[in-house]
């Protein structure tokens, strides 16, 4: 009679079961993983899978209202009555681009082609702000991937209701909007209103300054989705975070960097001119 070894045959049974459950694992990452393609367009752009579950449209909501969060990366300090600022804006918030949250919302024009390719997705933009008043300041950005199917646009109010002249302190409070257009599988607007302090230096005589600046925010992130494909739930998610930057005026030159604190961080840069 053959003579069996439990002690063997049980360690080879356990070993059976870990190969299976990391070949198991292996295989829901590769599902999880998939992208969705669509050569329509030459970058990839928004259409809603038909597998993008109620949760995962939760997730997005959230992360796409942070990513589209109107940041117009300034002091707290008025511009003044009639004056004006132009500049060049990038934000990039840090997203898991592999989650069934982005994964599900987009295609892509390949299978290597990923939305971000880092840990940061990059939104590219233009910013313009103009004193209406002494203490009130208009804000707009734009920004459209000619290559997808989507762009941001949003507006901005900033009120000045602290603005010591010789402690160099300001305070304001703004209120805007934002909200992603093109896609006709979704909608996503967003509304936040801000307080933001800040102090100026003089760095060189007087016609080079910095300003630190902080700041806290609440926003309402609002999705719905527009297709056949899905019958999900309108997402509107509350949230908060906070801020705190440094910019710069040397001579007609803007140039500020932003870093925002929340769930989904987000850092900022911008370059411009004012006159």
């Amino acid at each position: 009679m053959r003579k069996v070894d439990l002690k063997k045959t049980g360690f080879k049974k356990v070993a059976i079961f870990f190969c299976l459950m990391i070949a198991a694992t292996d295989f829901s990452l590769g599902q999880h993983h998939e992208l969705h393609i669509n050569p329509k367009w030459e970058e990839c752009s928004f259409e809603i899978s038909p597998i993008l579950t109620q949760s995962e449209w939760h997730t997005f909501t959230k992360e796409a209202g942070l990513a589209a969060y109107y940041r117009p990366l300034i002091d707290a300090k008025p511009i003044g009555k009639w004056n004006f600022e132009i500049s060049l804006v990038q934000w990039q918030t840090k997203i898991d681009e592999s989650e069934g949250a982005w994964n599900n919302t987009f295609v892509h024009p390949d299978s290597t082609h990923w939305l971000v390719g880092g840990p940061r997705l990059p939104i590219p933009g233009l910013t313009g702000r103009i004193g209406i008043t002494d203490n009130v300041d208009v804000g707009v950005y734009f920004t459209k991937n000619p290559q997808a199917n989507y762009g941001v646009y949003g507006g901005q109010l900033q009120y000045n209701f602290l603005n010591d002249t010789t402690e160099k302190w300001s305070a304001s409070a703004r209120a805007g909007f934002s909200a992603i257009f093109g896609p006709e599988d979704l909608k996503v607007s967003i509304h936040g209103v801000d307080l933001v302090a800040s102090k100026e230096f003089p760095a060189y005589s007087d016609w080079a300054f910095v300003s630190p600046y902080a700041g806290v925010s609440t926003y309402l992130s609002s999705a719905r989705e527009t297709t056949d494909k899905v019958a999900l739930k309108d997402e509107d998610i509350f949230g908060a975070q906070a801020m705190v930057g440094v910019a710069a005026k040397i001579s007609f030159a803007r140039l500020a960097m932003e870093y925002n604190f929340s769930n989904t961080s987000t850092l900022s840069f911008r370059i411009g001119a004012g006159f």
